[in-house]
């Protein structure tokens, strides 16, 4: 199911690559690696939806799309609890 980012959230890809996360209710800030950041930007190419974001990834990487759909579903349930 997709799910957009909430509004009050800004993300910005550094100089470094990583991924800043900033959370404008909260005042909570989280950086990204480059994996984090990957995710991010398919995420964001594929109009949310993990499946496809985790195909795209999958190409790229030369790798089996269900080990990154399972690193996707993670990495936004982490983000899902701490935005709790």
């Amino acid at each position: 199911m997709a799910r957009r980012p909430d509004h009050e959230l800004t993300a910005q890809v550094r100089p470094d690559g990583y991924l800043e996360l900033l959370s404008r209710r909260t005042g909570k800030r989280h950086r990204c690696g480059p994996r984090g950041t990957t995710m991010w930007l398919a995420l964001q190419r594929s109009g949310w939806q993990p499946e496809l974001a985790a195909d795209e990834i999958a190409v790229q990487l030369g790798v089996d799309p269900d080990s990154i759909r399972c690193d996707i579903e993670a990495w936004l349930a982490h983000f899902r609890q701490a935005g709790k």
